[in-house]
């Protein structure tokens, strides 16, 4: 998983729970709307689909992977690609975790120590519907076709992603979100949740790392996540 990639489930996490738009209606009610029966479900769960631009201007690197939400206790995002990471922040057991296949290594930092917008849609799910997104409605072409969406003030989602901007489109059957567009000057990932669904219970279970039972741990340092890859990357 490239630093781009980490950087950019980082920030989704933050938003890929919010709705496609209700034209007509105010922005921000809107996108609480739609945010509230999910963020106060047991457990969401979704296949992903990221993409990330190349700066030579060659086809975007493909990525898809798992993602698991348990508000209040966790989140966990699993890459499908071969030797891919698996990344967990869990409440419960009070940690910040990744996985890395190559390195057979589990790298392990206290909860409190995991990325502010992490810990916050964790702990405190139902914060979100108090921000004020500041959101406005905005068409955008994805895969060739033009799709209604949100784009988001970044300072309404924390200080830290205030270099980026965010856009956020509903699947046009569900309504539930579907893309989610992160850009900067360096390069843009857009997230696409393929089968976003929320669940009548919790399953636990599923914020547990794909690791190998006694496989090692190092110290982690969070913010390898966003300044550097750790070694051992697959293509």
């Amino acid at each position: 998983m490239t630093r781009a990639v980490r950087r950019a489930v980082a920030i989704a996490a933050a938003v890929w729970l919010a709705a496609g738009p209700t034209w007509g209606a105010d922005p921000d009610e809107a996108v609480h709307a739609m945010l509230r029966p999910v963020v106060t479900a047991p457990e969401v769960t979704s296949r992903v689909l990221l993409e990330r631009s190349d700066p030579f201007g060659g086809p975007p690197q493909r990525e898809h992977g798992r993602l698991w939400y348990l508000p209040g206790r966790g989140l966990r995002y699993r890459s499908d690609k071969k030797n891919g990471q698996d990344l967990l922040i869990d409440r419960t057991q009070g940690a910040f975790l990744l996985y890395n296949p190559v390195d057979t290594v589990v790298y392990r930092a206290p909860f409190d120590r995991a990325p502010a917008t992490l810990r916050r849609l964790v702990v405190e799910p139902e914060g979100i519907l108090e921000k004020n997104l500041r959101a406005a409605p905005e068409r955008r072409v994805i895969h060739g076709v033009a799709r209604d969406g949100y784009r988001l003030k970044s300072e309404s989602l924390g200080d830290s992603l205030s270099q980026v901007s965010t856009w956020i489109g509903a699947d046009p059957k569900s309504g539930l979100p579907r893309w989610i567009a992160v850009d900067s000057e360096a390069e843009s990932v857009l997230v696409e949740l393929e089968t976003l669904a929320r669940k009548d219970t919790a399953r636990p279970a599923d914020l547990v790392l794909g690791a190998p039972r006694g496989t090692r741990e190092e110290p982690l340092d969070p913010r390898d996540l966003l300044g550097g890859d750790r070694g051992g990357e697959s293509r």
